[in-house]
């Protein structure tokens, strides 16, 4: 990031231009939070284009290290595309993991305003790389089955040890993140209601999605291993499980009491107590925290928002088959497969639908603007 690349010789497609005009448009200098119509044009990219080239030639271009609210959207932009991109955007991202650590430091060294909020995300970031290329089995919005986390063990107690180890430091990182944006917020002000406060809390809702699926697995995974384990053995799991269990309780807490928030997530409370991994009978009480994205959420300024972003893996084909139709197709799926899309209904669905196919006329008409501007500045590109 940050480093420049030549204009590409070969004419751009209109899919790509569709990027890049939306990852512009996401990714900016002022301290608002991401418009929620801007991300979704870039998730449907990396799908059409198998993987985030086109994401990456043009955050090459932009001065991640010269600005920390850029480099703060960028965060945010980038931790969408891990969560709800084609699985290709890990693969293409992981070459930049050099370059994301360095800025990090860089912007560690600043103490006040986005500096430190920058270099924690950064770190947040490549750790989610890390874990996810070490844990091909999980992917990056880390929805999965109960049999699929059985299957991601391999029915061996030293690889769920070990996972449950990843997990823990995963999600350290993610509360991490969750208490320095609340720290450096002045919480005797409404501030989930002004711009500044949006943009820094806008991300947190990336944060939420990741920690309630790695709360519930770590809950699951240490009662699989204390039915294998001696208890003395996992002392030290669980005193780090208890930790983190009340961190994530109090900011879950904080969070759904936030303006900004209600309108755009309900936030899952974790119980009272901690579970007691000492019962074994004590693992059906578990209740796995579910985050939801309401169908008619609307962002601050009152312009559309996509809740296709948010959705979970199941949503995937949607995403496909809509870009198929609109760009051409690339993908040899199935027409649309509703059946298992998270219990909406058709009628949501379709408004979904429609709802994307506005925001890409909408954006179609940035694109002929942008085509415009690229002709008035002669760089030569044959359309």
């Amino acid at each position: 990031p940050g480093k420049s690349e030549p204009f590409p010789s070969h004419p751009p497609s209109t899919a790509s231009l569709l990027q890049t005009v939306s990852i512009n448009k996401a990714i900016n200098a002022q301290e608002v939070a991401v418009k929620e119509k801007h991300p979704p044009p870039c998730i449907l990219g990396t799908h059409h284009e198998k993987g985030a080239q086109t994401f990456w030639s043009v955050v090459n271009r932009l001065p991640l290290s010269g600005n920390a609210v850029l480099c703060w959207k960028f965060c945010h932009v980038f931790h969408k595309l891990l969560r709800d991109g084609h699985s290709n955007v890990l693969k293409d991202s992981v070459r930049y993991k050099n370059e994301l650590s360095d800025m990090s430091r860089m912007w560690g060294h600043l103490s006040e305003g986005y500096g430190q909020l920058c270099s924690i995300y950064l770190k947040l970031l490549r750790t989610k790389m890390e874990f996810h290329t070490k844990n091909p089995r999980f992917p990056g919005n880390l929805q999965m089955s109960d049999r699929q986390l059985d299957e991601a063990g391999e029915n061996d107690v030293n690889n769920f040890f070990q996972l449950t180890v990843e997990m823990f430091d995963y999600l350290e990182c993610e509360l991490n993140l969750f208490q320095t944006v609340f720290s450096s917020l002045d919480m005797s002000r409404s501030v989930s209601v002004t711009a500044a406060g949006q943009c820094r809390l806008a991300p947190l809702i990336q944060v939420i999605l990741d920690c309630s699926h790695l709360y519930d697995y770590t809950v699951k995974l240490l009662f699989k291993l204390h039915s294998c384990l001696p208890a003395d053995t996992l002392q030290g799991h669980r005193d780090r499980f208890l930790e983190q269990f009340r961190k994530l309780k109090d900011l879950f807490y904080r969070s759904s009491n936030l303006q900004y928030f209600k309108r755009l997530i309900q936030i899952p409370q974790l119980p009272e107590n901690p579970p007691n991994f000492l019962r074994a009978s004590a693992l059906s009480e578990h209740i796995s925290p579910v985050v939801v994205i309401p169908a008619e959420a609307s962002s601050p300024d009152s312009e559309p928002i996509t809740d296709l972003v948010e959705m979970d893996t199941a949503s995937q084909s949607l995403f496909d088959n809509k870009f198929d139709d609109i760009f051409g197709s690339s993908f040899s799926s199935d027409p649309f497969n509703f059946n298992s899309q998270n219990g909406m209904n058709k009628d949501e669905k379709d408004r979904l639908i429609e709802q994307l196919y506005r925001e890409i006329s909408a954006l179609k008409e940035e694109l002929e603007n942008f085509k415009a501007e690229v002709g008035d500045n002669h760089l030569g590109v044959k359309w």
